[in-house]
C-alpha cells in the first residue's frame, strides 16, 4: 500500500480515525486478522482482568517473572505519557520503529477488516511478542474481557483483580452484570484465581459451568500482613499448596498492593509445574516492582500525588492513603473526570479533605466541558472551584497559592495523571 504514515505519531492518529464504531462487536474480525497474520501463541500466557488493581498486578507478575531469567512480553493500558509504555520487553518500552513495523505489517494484511484502536494495538502487542522470542506474555486486559482483543489470545491462567462498578455503559449496572463479562475470558479445563474476596456470583457460576480449576481468595488461599512484612498461604480444600512468610510488601504504595500481590502469588502457583518460581524470585520481584501514576508520591514542599483512579473503589484506596498519611496544612486537589465516570460519587467522597478544587478539561473526546464540571462540583463542595485552562496551567495555579506543609493531590483521569507526570518527569531533568 501506498501512502501509510512514516511516524508513531501519524500511525497512530491515521488508527484513531479508522476506529471501528459499531454496537455489533464481535472478536470475529480480530480472529480473522490474527489468522492472516499467522501469530503464534507464546509458551506461557497470563491474562489479566478485573475493575482495579490490573495495572499493579501486571507489574508485580513482570518484576517476579523477570527475575527468572525468562524473557517477558508486557501488554497494558492505557499509557500515561507515552503509547511505547503499552508494550514491554524485559521492562523495555517497544521503540517507535517495532510498533510502526507492526502497525504497517497490520495494515497490509487486514485486507479492509475493520479494528477499534485497541484491537489494532493488541495485534501489535501480540506481533512484536512474537518477533521479539518472549517466554511469557503478559496480558492486561482493557475495559471489558469477553469481547476484549485479549481474549482472543488463550492463557494458561487468568488472573482476575477486584470487581467493582465502572464502564457502567457497557458493562452493567451491578458486579454481578460487569463480572460475567470479565469472566468471558475463562475457558473450558482452564485455570483461574479469583483475587476478590467478594466475587460477584456470576464469575463463580461460568467457572463451575466450564469445570475450571480456581482459586478464591479468602476460600482457598488468605494473606494477612503488618506494616512491613506480610503471609501468604493456602486454605481448605485448596487447588493450591504451601505457605510464604514474611515476604516484604510490594515496592508499590498503598494496602491495598498486598492484596494485589497475593493476587499474583496464586497465579503463579497455579501455573505450576509449568512454571517454577522460587521465594528468592517472589522477594526480588516484590522489592523490584515499578509502576508509575498509582499513589506516585513526590516529597516536594508541598508535595505532590498523582494517582489515576476514575471510579470509587481506586478513589477509596486513594483517601485511605491520605488519611493514614495526614498532613499539617491544606489539599489542593487538581481534578478532572470523563464523563461516563461517577464523578459526583467521588467528589463527595473527597469533600471532607480537599480544601480547594481546580478542574480543567481533559485532552479525550469523553472529556467533560469544564462548564459541567464545575456545575456538579459546585453542587456536591463547598469548597472554592477555580477553572484551569489545562492540567499545567491548574499545577501552576495551585503552586502559588500552596504553603510548604500543604499537600497537592492529582486525580481523577490517567489523562490528567499523565499530563502532571509529565511535568513533573522535564521539572527533576532540568533540575
Amino acid at each position: 500500500m501506498k501512502g501509510l504514515p512514516s511516524t508513531l505519531e501519524a500511525w497512530l492518529d491515521y488508527i484513531e480515525s479508522i476506529h471501528y464504531r459499531s454496537p455489533d462487536i464481535t472478536l470475529d474480525r480480530v480472529h480473522r486478522v490474527r489468522r492472516t497474520m499467522r501469530l503464534s501463541r507464546r509458551p506461557i500466557v497470563i491474562s489479566v482482568a478485573g475493575t482495579n488493581g490490573k495495572g499493579s498486578s501486571v507489574s508485580l507478575l513482570e518484576a517476579i517473572l523477570r527475575s527468572t531469567g525468562r524473557r517477558v512480553g508486557i501488554y497494558t493500558s492505557p499509557h500515561l505519557i507515552a503509547y511505547n509504555e503499552r508494550i514491554k520487553i524485559n521492562g523495555v518500552n517497544a521503540t517507535d520503529s517495532q510498533l510502526t513495523t507492526a502497525f504497517k505489517y497490520i495494515e497490509n494484511v487486514r485486507q479492509g477488516v475493520p479494528l477499534t484502536y485497541f484491537e489494532y494495538g493488541t495485534l501489535a502487542a501480540l506481533w512484536i511478542f512474537q518477533q521479539s522470542h518472549v517466554d511469557i506474555a503478559v496480558l492486561e486486559v482493557g475495559m471489558g474481557g469477553r469481547l476484549d482483543a485479549v481474549n482472543t489470545e488463550i492463557p494458561d491462567v487468568v488472573l482476575l483483580t477486584p470487581i467493582a462498578l465502572d464502564h457502567e455503559r457497557w458493562l452493567g449496572h451491578t458486579r454481578n452484570a460487569i463480572g460475567r463479562e470479565k469472566a468471558g475470558l475463562l475457558r473450558a479445563n482452564s485455570r483461574a484465581v479469583l483475587n476478590d474476596a467478594n466475587v460477584p456470583e456470576s464469575v463463580v457460576d461460568r467457572a463451575n459451568s466450564l469445570d475450571c480449576r480456581y482459586a478464591i481468595n479468602g476460600v482457598h488461599y488468605k494473606y494477612r500482613a503488618n506494616d512491613t512484612e506480610w503471609d501468604w498461604m493456602s486454605i481448605g480444600d485448596s487447588p493450591l499448596s504451601g505457605t510464604e512468610f514474611n515476604l516484604p510488601r510490594p515496592n508499590l504504595f498503598g494496602d491495598h498492593q498486598v492484596l494485589n500481590a497475593a493476587g499474583v502469588v496464586s497465579a503463579l502457583r497455579m501455573l505450576s509445574p509449568d512454571l517454577s518460581v522460587s521465594r528468592a524470585n517472589i522477594v526480588e520481584g516484590l522489592l523490584s516492582a515499578r509502576l508509575r501514576g498509582r499513589i506516585e508520591a513526590y516529597p516536594l514542599r508541598p508535595d505532590v500525588v498523582v494517582d489515576v483512579c476514575h471510579n470509587e473503589s481506586a478513589a477509596h484506596e486513594l483517601l485511605l492513603f491520605l488519611m493514614e498519611n495526614r498532613i499539617a496544612g491544606r489539599h489542593y486537589a487538581i481534578f478532572s473526570m470523563l464523563e461516563d465516570k461517577p464523578i459526583k460519587r467521588v467528589v463527595s467522597m473527597f469533600r471532607q479533605v480537599v480544601d480547594s478544587w481546580h478542574i480543567t478539561e481533559l485532552e479525550s473526546a469523553r472529556s467533560m466541558s469544564i462548564e459541567h464540571l464545575k456545575k456538579i462540583l459546585n453542587a456536591h463542595t463547598s469548597n472554592p472551584v477555580s477553572c484551569c485552562s489545562s492540567p499545567g496551567q491548574a499545577l501552576q495555579q495551585v503552586r502559588n497559592l500552596a504553603e510548604p506543609d500543604d499537600r497537592i493531590i492529582v486525580f481523577g483521569s490517567t489523562y490528567l495523571a499523565g499530563a502532571i507526570i509529565s511535568i513533573m518527569d522535564r521539572e527533576r531533568c532540568n533540575a
